[in-house]
């Protein structure tokens, strides 16, 4: 919140010193402050009866709009009438053509005995903007010259080092780009995605805050500040379209570059690509085969079963003894016997081995 005795201070020291009191207005009728209802609105009293008093011709942020939220600087407002108007303070009321609104207010400029009229002091701290309603516009001068000065000097309103105000909003989202991360060639997808998301999120602002300037009936505080473009040539929604369009081109291009480092993680590396193939297994040893060999063109032998002892292989039988005696010459008949019939049995040949005899 603005430290409103300080503000009280420098706006009286810059009336005085710009000439900014003001006469009495002409057929004021004396009154005093009951109290504050908000920065454009008081009680005052008047012969005795209470009156609702709505300053003319400037125009404070809501503080008491059931169907609307606390605008920026409602409460400092309402913080500084009550520094200049606290219950007591007797005052001076002026009237215009239209003396009651709508709502059954008495429409009115507030003079204090010095001469200052608080509506203009409004508007010179930067709390107010002017306004006219209907034909009123007796104090409009006075209350434009106050917000001039408001203007020039960067109060409320104008003011950049406060955050909610339209100067303050335009300040922020140039430095919130100026902040977001910028990785280096080479980061990892998340670093590139971490400030896609920042500069994504000025934008979302930027564009947010553009949408503001550009209503058809700017009114508050995006009024206030083209006025204030108007006066100091800030640029103010000039600076909000390059905010919103550098923040917007910074999160495409981090989004590429997110894609581009994905794409590189997953491609296989050069050195990956020169290493020799890994060895193959050896192959197990194949079974040896229990059937017909078909390398050696024969039959192998048929493996015996487990649990049987080999059979034995029969002696031949021994060939019969001859009958007869023994022959003569290689292919004698039998020396022996009655020569009926040819020896088959052994036969032991003599030396030269022409003859033989039975063994």
């Amino acid at each position: 919140m603005v430290q409103v005795g300080r503000l009280l201070a420098g706006v009286l020291a810059a009336g005085v010193l710009a000439g900014g009191l003001s006469g009495c207005a002409p057929g004021g009728v004396s009154a005093t402050v009951g109290r504050v209802v908000d920065g454009d609105t008081i009680d005052a009293v008047v012969d005795g009866e209470t009156q609702r008093v709505r300053l003319l011709n400037i125009d404070t942020p809501e503080t008491k709009d059931p169907d609307s939220d606390v605008e920026c600087l409602g409460p400092e407002a309402s913080a500084y009438l009550e520094e200049l108007l606290p219950p007591g303070t007797p005052i001076k009321l002026g009237y215009d053509e239209e003396r009651v609104d709508g709502y059954g207010r008495v429409l009115a400029g507030v003079f204090l005995l010095d001469g200052r009229l608080v509506n203009a002091e409004m508007a010179r701290a930067g709390l107010a903007t002017s306004m006219v309603v209907g034909g009123n516009d007796l104090f409009l001068p006075q209350v434009q010259q106050a917000q001039d000065d408001a203007i020039a000097a960067r109060r409320g309103f104008y003011d950049p080092a406060i955050g909610c105000t339209v100067p303050g909003q335009v300040q922020a989202v140039e430095t919130a780009l100026a902040a977001t991360t910028s990785p280096a060639a080479g980061a990892a997808p998340a670093e590139y995605d971490t400030a896609a998301g920042q500069a994504t999120a000025v934008a979302a602002a930027a564009l947010a805050l553009q949408a503001k300037f550009d209503l058809p009936s700017p009114r508050g505080l995006i009024w206030a500040a083209n006025k204030a473009d108007h006066i100091l040539g800030n640029g103010m929604r000039a600076r909000v379209v390059t905010t919103w369009r550098s923040a917007d081109g910074k999160a495409t291009t981090m989004r590429t570059s997110s894609a581009a480092a994905t794409d590189a993680a997953r491609a296989p590396r050069p050195d990956d690509r020169d290493d020799p193939p890994a060895a193959s297994p050896a192959p197990r040893p194949k079974p040896k085969p229990t059937g017909p060999s078909s390398s050696s063109g024969g039959s192998a032998t048929p493996p015996k079963p487990r649990g049987t002892a080999p059979k034995a292989t029969p002696k031949p039988k021994p060939k019969p003894k001859p009958s007869g005696g023994s022959g003569a010459g290689s292919g004698g008949s039998s020396s022996g016997g009655s020569g009926s019939g040819k020896y088959t049995g052994p036969r032991c040949y003599a030396p030269g081995g022409k003859t033989w005899k039975p063994c």
